[in-house]
């Protein structure tokens, strides 16, 4: 069976960015010194359209910081489940095997009766070669006779126990085999996801600095906020 490999998914969501803003006492606040990271800010204070474009941008963020944190969470569902699968085929594989391990003994046994027959056949040819009579001869016959009945019933039991290591192994082998290629296409596709969802995690947080330097540090005038949320 092939061997089922799924990469781990990237450890936590990227650092969420900080929305409130700065508290400052009633004494020293100015109505240009506000930024949309909270932080104190540097630089020429933006313009209404500039801020704007900012809010803008700084609701995208939270949307798909949203979004990847959902993915995230059914990623990390989905691994779950594909562990306990890989565990179950892991557990009927080891079934199968151990009854291989009855097949082999089963054919050594197979092919101790084998040479037993060839023995056996052996003597009564060279027995019935010699032409010899007499009580001596009919006790070794009856002793033949006798060794023949013997191998008669080892084969009938033999036969008996192949049948019941045999019955529905094929059948089990073509299941598992089946059931293994399902679990590869599930691993290969949960890996090929869990790769995009980190390609954008990584794109969302490089957005996201982008943001805090072009955006998130910047000063903007509190009027100018009130009458962009006012749809001005």
């Amino acid at each position: 069976m092939k061997r089922t490999e799924y990469s781990f998914v990237p450890g936590g969501l990227l650092a969420a960015f900080v929305l409130a803003a700065a508290i400052q006492s009633p004494a020293l606040a100015q109505t240009d010194t506000k930024t949309l990271s909270g932080k104190t800010g540097t630089g020429k204070v933006m313009t209404r359209d500039e801020l704007r474009a900012c809010m803008k941008q700084q609701e995208s963020l939270a949307q798909r910081k949203t979004e990847l944190e959902t993915r995230q969470n059914k990623i990390a569902a989905e691994r779950i489940e594909i562990q306990k699968e890989t565990d179950a085929i892991k557990a009927e594989q080891e079934g199968l095997s151990s009854r291989k391990g009855a097949v082999d003994a089963l054919n050594a046994r197979m092919t101790a009766f084998s040479d037993k027959v060839k023995d056996l056949q052996q003597r009564r040819d060279t027995f019935e070669a010699s032409g010899r009579g007499g009580p001596t001869a009919e006790r070794e016959r009856r002793k033949l006779d006798k060794e023949a009945a013997d191998i008669k019933k080892e084969e009938a039991e033999l036969n008996a126990e192949r049948e019941k290591i045999q019955a529905g192994g094929n059948d089990a082998v073509d299941k598992l085999n089946a059931r293994v290629e399902a679990q590869q296409q599930v691993a290969q596709g949960w890996n090929d996801r869990s790769k995009k969802l980190g390609a954008d995690q990584q794109a969302y947080e490089d957005d996201r600095i982008n943001w805090i330097d072009s955006c998130g540090n910047r000063r903007y005038r509190e009027d100018d906020e009130k009458a962009i949320k006012a749809g001005k």
